[in-house]
């Protein structure tokens, strides 16, 4: 797909191919404005062209790849409408405690954040829904994988969608659903690391399962 760009939000990793068929020197570049980003470039090199064919443009606005439509549609292993054993909600804020921004999960920070109890096998569905109008939120699920079923109601039409980061832009809605396969207790959490330590973080926690390890009350570890 020619001249679009990947949104990519924090701990989202993706596998680009492309058929290198033009040869000469080419910049992958970052178009985003977040700090720090000022002149992230990589070069594609053919051997021996030697010549650079490409000029910047980063500062060029591009319409991003919409995964939603993208691909060929193929059975997925979810559906909206199936059997869940387990529904969760999760309304994504921000507010303010003691004087200081907190960033919520259903009104609620970490560690007072309700979690999310599962058994292995449970089919696990989870409505993400950003109502926070300034922020975005890239939600991370540690240990799985999910599906993203339905972008702010409406169901996905191109290929099955399958992550364990999604960004929320202000005022989105998704639809996720995921098999609970990996025992264990498990961080769900905002990977704006900021967002976390400031109490957007909750648990995925199977009931089934009983940990071995006991942290020490000296642990000094936090959410992010």
């Amino acid at each position: 797909m020619k001249n679009h760009v990947i949104s990519i939000a924090p701990g989202e990793r993706y596998d680009v191919v492309f058929t290198a068929d033009n040869p000469g020197k080419w910049y992958i570049e970052d178009h985003g404005s977040a700090k720090g980003t000022k002149g992230m470039k990589a070069i594609i090199d053919y051997a021996g062209s030697g010549k650079m064919k490409d000029q910047s443009n980063a500062k060029a606005s591009l319409p991003s790849i919409n995964l939603a439509n993208y691909g060929s549609k193929t059975k997925p292993e979810f559906t909206l409408n199936q059997k869940y054993d387990v529904t969760y909600t999760m309304n994504l804020n921000v507010g303010m405690d003691r004087n200081k921004m907190v960033y919520t999960i259903n009104g609620k920070t970490y560690p007072n954040t309700k979690p999310i109890d599962v058994k292995k096998g449970d089919r696990v569905k989870i409505k993400l829904v950003n109502r926070d109008m300034m922020n975005d939120h890239p939600i991370h699920l540690h240990g799985h994988t999910f599906q993203v079923l339905s972008k702010n109601g409406k169901l996905l039409k191109g290929s099955p969608i399958y992550k364990d980061t999604l960004n929320l832009k202000p005022g989105e809605k998704y639809d996720i659903a995921f098999l609970a396969d990996n025992p264990g207790i498990w961080m769900l959490h905002c990977h704006e690391l900021h967002h976390a330590s400031a109490g957007m973080v909750t648990e995925v926690r199977y009931t089934d399962y009983h940990p071995t390890y006991v942290p020490k009350n000296s642990s000094s570890n936090s959410p992010e």
